[in-house]
């Protein structure tokens, strides 16, 4: 562990927002046919399904049940003062993942090789990545997209009419804005773990680096890599490039990864938010990120304009 972790007390998710996340989310939510979408999802029930698939067959997680486990998991939504704790499953899996499905009782799910794979500060950042995602909201549009062609095919061919919906500006939005998301969560794994080298070996783990190879990781050579990787714009992009995109991967790439997390911290808005937050809660200024009324802190809701305050 690169030191003690600092608890970030009454942390705001639009701190650590990143701006094509906001971009993307903006695009999608004025492209038509996601209100429709979104009302066929929640009417059928498919995220009740989705969670019995996933907590039926996996082992859960808890203070009497893996608590070694448990202690990291409490103690990232403690850091990333996530009020409503999520469940926690381990799926057996030999591929280094994590992932979260559901949205009203989300539920953290964490592949058996990801746990034998990762040292505690990168089980720090995975779990935090996903936290992140709940705290910042993500999950409605995340478990649609995630399922997005099985939905769209089985469950529209099941006469539900969801595959009616989903046009392909809608799927081309949706996939664009998970993989927009990502770079949001991975600023909120880094704040869960607090360690920059933990976040950059778990990138390359998830990139591809074989384990024989684990002790022996050269983590500048990828950083290297990382900032050569600075100048990549997927704005500029043509349409095809973007379906090609969409179609091939559901995540931006490792290195990119890698890329936007160095930017941040090296633009000193990491260390800001540690700073701002990690001191006494009744001495950090606090204000509605909406319409900017000060706040006190043991707010759920702004008096003023009605925000949300803080996440889940």
């Amino acid at each position: 562990m690169a030191g003690e972790i600092k608890k970030l007390n009454l942390l705001h998710p639009s701190e650590y927002e990143h701006p094509l996340d906001r971009q993307a989310l903006q695009l999608l939510e004025g492209t038509p046919g996601l209100e429709s979408l979104v009302r066929k999802y929640n009417k059928h029930y498919i995220e009740r399904v989705l969670r019995l698939v996933y907590t039926g067959s996996n082992i859960k997680v808890n203070e009497n049940s893996f608590p070694e486990l448990n202690d990291i998991f409490m103690e990232v939504c403690e850091t990333l003062h996530l009020k409503r704790i999520p469940q926690l499953y381990i799926e057996e899996n030999s591929e280094i993942n994590g992932f979260t499905v559901g949205s009203e009782k989300p539920v953290i799910v964490l592949t058996s090789d990801a746990i034998d794979s990762l040292t505690d500060d990168e089980l720090r950042y995975l779990i935090g990545h996903e936290v992140g995602h709940i705290k910042s909201g993500h999950m409605v549009y995340q478990t649609i997209a995630k399922d997005l062609g099985f939905l769209g095919d089985l469950i529209g061919a099941a006469t539900l009419g969801i595959g009616e919906i989903v046009s392909i500006s809608l799927e081309l939005a949706l996939l664009h804005w998970q993989r927009m998301s990502e770079f949001t969560a991975d600023r909120a794994g880094l704040l869960a773990c607090q360690n920059d080298d933990a976040v950059i070996t778990t990138l390359m783990k998830l990139g591809g680096v074989p384990k024989k190879f684990y002790n022996r990781i050269k983590k500048d050579a990828f950083i290297e890599q990382a900032r050569e990787f600075e100048g990549y714009d997927y704005n500029k992009l043509d349409k095809i490039g973007k379906i090609l995109i969409a179609s091939l991967s559901t995540h931006p790439w490792s290195v990119m990864r890698a890329s936007e997390i160095l930017k941040w911290i090296e633009s000193g808005k990491y260390g800001g938010i540690i700073e701002k937050y990690s001191g006494n809660p009744s001495e950090i200024e606090l204000s509605c990120h909406k319409c900017g009324t000060a706040l006190v802190g043991d707010e759920n809701f702004c008096g003023i304009c009605g925000s949300k305050l803080w996440g889940r």
